[in-house]
């Protein structure tokens, strides 16, 4: 397959670009086109970055995109559209890292607004860990487990390993119910239970466990210290 990216003058090629100017200096689809490398017959590479870019709703939402609908445009296919999400997920983790550098949660609501715009509007239920130290500074998140309907998935062996990693103190530890509802069920309450009884074996304090709800939350923390909130 011919691209007319190659009929393209040398100098506006987005790689000769970075090299002569500068990275930081290309546009969004001129980086775009690095990653997709190749065009097709009908457009060149930046051509088809920028028919991404307009079907996606630009970067806000690529950000977001699956790999179901990026493949789905033409031109793009399995391979590219993997490509470009693994970009995006590379600088998340690394926008991650540099933002949660020597942050500290105080309190669950500190907790709830930090995290809530990852898991209140998934369609599926996820399950995220968050590793602090004795100071309740983040040392780390991670998603542990995608799909977890049931709770009988979630190895806490998996979460503790993961904490021995970022030599973590205390845990906390998140997911959300795509229902909209919060309200924990008995499997939460179980599970709960379970990872703070082997938090205290591994001498990790679970702090709070957090069901993300729509525009909501509870927290089993707040409910045990009997805030009303969480009593319903």
């Amino acid at each position: 397959m011919t691209s007319t990216f190659k009929t393209m003058p040398k100098e506006e090629k987005p790689r000769e670009k970075a090299i002569k100017y500068g990275i930081e200096m290309l546009s969004n689809a001129e980086l775009l086109a690095i990653l997709l490398r190749t065009g097709t017959k009908e457009k060149n590479v930046q051509e088809l970055a920028l028919t991404i870019l307009q079907e996606m709703d630009k970067l806000k939402g690529l950000k977001n995109s699956r790999l179901s609908k990026l493949a789905s445009i033409k031109g793009v296919g399995k391979v590219k559209a993997i490509t470009i999400l693994a970009a995006i997920e590379l600088g998340k983790r690394l926008n991650i890292n540099e933002n949660e550098e020597k942050i500290k949660l105080n309190n669950t609501t500190e907790v709830y607004q930090k995290y809530k715009d990852k898991l209140e509007n998934e369609t599926q239920e996820k399950f995220i860990a968050i590793f602090l130290n004795n100071q309740n500074i983040v040392l780390g998140t991670k998603l542990m487990f995608i799909g977890i309907s049931n709770k009988s998935l979630i190895e806490p062996k998996e979460i503790f390993k993961e904490a021995m990693l970022y030599n973590a103190q205390r845990l906390i530890i998140l997911h959300n119910h795509p229902s909209g509802n919060p309200k924990p069920s008995k499997e939460d309450y179980f599970l709960t239970k379970q990872i703070q009884n082997a938090g205290f074996l591994l001498n990790i304090i679970l702090i709070d466990h957090l069901i993300i709800g729509k525009d909501d939350y509870f927290s089993f923390y707040d409910y045990l210290k009997g805030d009303k909130k969480n009593e319903s």
